[in-house]
C-alpha cells in the first residue's frame, strides 16, 4: 500500500508500531490520520479474509488481487461517505493522494 501511495517506511516488528507509523506516514492532520486508518484497517480487513479464504477455500489471490480489493474497497468506503473526486474515481487507482488534496 505504501508504493501505491507513494510513501517508504520501514515495517516495525510490533503491530502497534506499525499502525502508529502508517498513520502518520503523510502527516499529522485529522483528516491524513483519519485517512490513512481507514487504509490500515482495510488492508488488515483484506488480509484477514484472503486467510480465511486460504483456510476454509484452500485458494488463494495474488498480492496484485489483494492490492485491487484494498483500492477498490477504499474508493468504494470513501463514496458511501460522500466524498466526491474533481478529477475523477479512475484517477483513484494511480494517485489517491492527489485525489483527496493531499500534496
Amino acid at each position: 500500500m505504501r508504493y501505491w501511495l507513494g510513501v517508504s517506511g520501514v515495517d516495525p516488528y510490533n503491530v502497534h508500531d506499525h499502525f502508529l507509523q502508517f498513520t502518520n506516514a503523510i502527516g499529522s492532520t485529522r483528516t491524513r490520520t483519519s485517512f490513512m486508518r481507514l487504509l490500515w484497517l482495510l488492508g488488515v480487513w483484506v488480509i484477514w479474509n484472503e486467510r480465511n479464504h486460504r483456510l476454509f477455500n484452500n485458494d488463494q489471490n495474488s498480492m496484485l488481487d489483494l492490492m485491487e480489493k484494498v483500492k477498490c474497497n477504499s474508493l468504494w468506503w470513501l463514496k458511501a461517505n460522500n466524498v466526491t473526486f474533481p478529477l475523477g474515481s479512475q484517477r483513484w487507482w494511480s494517485d489517491p493522494l492527489m485525489c483527496l488534496g493531499f500534496d
